[in-house]
């Protein structure tokens, strides 16, 4: 026993034992596709594909008795799994970090737990319940922060009694966090993945077009940068194996061999796909009720005529083909425009000894829509739980965490802080030698982030995101889909679904 948590605790020590519980590869790492080359569901974010641990030895540390830390400090566990932090090369440096801060002060003593992602949730209910929870999680991004909603201490007091603030964060990342019951603070800006357009340079050169526009205002050929336009671009950047484009009278749709757009490894999720039409839920505002937003009535319609009419946006077939790597479709060199979220830099490049296939590739801000821009946002942050017996202390070895550089680059981040920024684009050039990316891109678009965000909580979050992505991926894969009929049967879907956690 010891002050926060009752039962033996598990410690990590510079000696390097870790309370990892081994288990099968998943698909969750710090940078966060939703489908990674066809299996990985968010390769890195926050939402990240862990490697499995199986090779590390299942180690229970030995107990501490009840009382402070080693370092004469209020014990406060950090656990580690829900998100990023559970890859093998990723475990010493989280051991160097809590080694080095509990060596740094006297108040505090981080005790680290850490366990494959395919089982960290599982692991934790069980703690709770067990009245044996740890104070700390994280990194963990929206979904896993869904698990426990109604288990997450609002920091809000905390924050201002400690006046804590990082300079520079713009208040919409704070007020992201914003995602418990209640409307409450679970979380402070740290690991962020920024969503906005990338795409292929020499696509564009061969096509004789300009390149999309790099800065909030600006205009594209003497038009609006908008949804309306990335459809004409689109189309004209799509090409048939004769060499025509997609507005030519003699294009040949069943024989596309370049494509103008997509929204690549958007988690077959409607709500993500139609972030660019604007931020919505299922959920109606009464917290109980089914709905269709506008937004995404809109934007599934724009994305079904894409696919199956003007032909610029590929089908589900298509993206499994060859011709788009099956799944990575802007790695293939047959994607001209994709908006994605900066984990995606991680797949950009196939994987090494095969060559590069796209050469020279730029970042654009996201098209607006109605005169608004939406870049929907992956983020990840620490969270305290309700049950924490000194949230004092907690909070202080949270706010170590969220200001630590060293995490950030181990979790391969975009960080919120301002002032943090300048050494992960460093970094990251560094994998793209001799192309030149631009920054204040990703920079500008952290302040239009999807608010409510494609991933907040909706009751029986699980089996509603089920329903949702079985939509999109009929439309995706056959043409002729009436997407009103099947979005009011959605409707009644997942009200049925959201029903079941309040029926008795």
């Amino acid at each position: 026993m010891n002050q926060t948590r009752s039962g033996p605790r598990r410690i990590v020590t510079i000696l390097g034992l870790f309370a990892i519980v081994a288990g099968a590869c998943n698909s969750s790492a710090s940078p966060s596709p939703s489908s990674a080359a066809a299996s990985a569901s968010q390769a890195a974010a926050s939402q990240a594909a862990v490697a499995s641990a199986s090779a590390a030895p299942a180690i229970t540390p030995a107990p501490i008795a009840a009382g402070p830390g080693p370092n004469g400090g209020v014990v406060v566990s950090w656990f580690v799994g829900l998100g990023a932090g559970g890859q093998p090369q990723q475990l010493a440096a989280e051991a160097n970090f809590v080694d080095a801060f509990n060596k740094a002060q006297k108040d505090v003593y981080i005790s680290l737990e850490i366990y494959n992602n395919n089982v960290a949730g599982s692991i934790l209910k069980t703690q709770i319940a067990a009245g044996n929870a740890p104070d700390i999680i994280g990194p963990v991004g929206v979904e896993g922060l869904n698990l426990f909603r109604d288990q997450l201490l609002d920091l809000a007091p905390l924050i201002a009694k400690t006046n804590y603030s990082v300079p520079g964060v713009d208040p919409k990342l704070v007020d992201f966090f914003k995602l418990g019951e209640n409307n409450a603070t679970v979380g402070v800006p740290f690991a962020t993945y920024p969503s906005f357009l990338y795409y292929n340079k020499d696509l564009f050169d061969e096509a004789g077009l300009p390149y999309p526009p790099s800065k909030v205002g600006d205009l594209y050929q003497g038009k609006p940068w908008d949804m309306a336009a990335v459809r004409e671009l689109g189309m004209k950047l799509t090409v048939d194996k004769n060499g025509n484009d997609a507005t030519s009278a003699n294009f040949d749709p069943a024989n596309v061999v370049q494509w103008g757009f997509d929204m690549q490894y958007a988690d077959n999720s409607p709500l993500a796909e139609s972030s660019l039409f604007g931020a919505s839920s299922f959920l109606a505002a009464d917290g109980k009720s089914a709905q269709i937003p506008e937004a995404v009535s809109t934007g599934e319609k724009w994305y079904n005529d894409g696919v199956w009419k003007d032909h610029f946006i590929p089908s589900a077939s298509q993206i499994n083909s060859d011709l788009l790597d099956k799944g990575n479709e802007f790695e293939s060199g047959n994607l001209a425009m994709n908006e994605s979220h900066s984990w995606f830099t991680c797949c950009v490049y196939p994987a090494a000894p095969a060559k590069p296939k796209v050469k020279q590739f730029g970042f654009a801000i996201a098209p607006s829509y109605n005169g608004t821009i939406t870049a929907k946002l992956h983020a990840d942050t620490f969270s305290l739980l309700k049950t924490t017996k000194n949230p004092d202390a907690a909070f202080k070895a949270l706010t170590a965490l969220v200001g630590s550089s060293e995490l950030l680059t181990l979790y391969g981040a975009f960080p919120a802080n301002p002032a943090q920024q300048d050494a992960f684009f460093k970094a990251t050039d560094a994998n793209f030698p001799g192309v030149k990316l631009d920054w204040s891109v990703p920079q500008a678009m952290l302040a239009y982030p999807d608010v409510p965000n494609h991933q907040s909580w909706v009751p029986n979050y699980a089996k509603a995101k089920s329903a949702w992505q079985a939509f999109q991926n009929k439309y995706r894969a056959s043409a002729g889909v009436d997407i009103d009929a099947g979005l009011a049967t959605l409707k009644t879907t997942l009200q049925g679904v959201f029903d079941e956690v309040a029926a008795p």
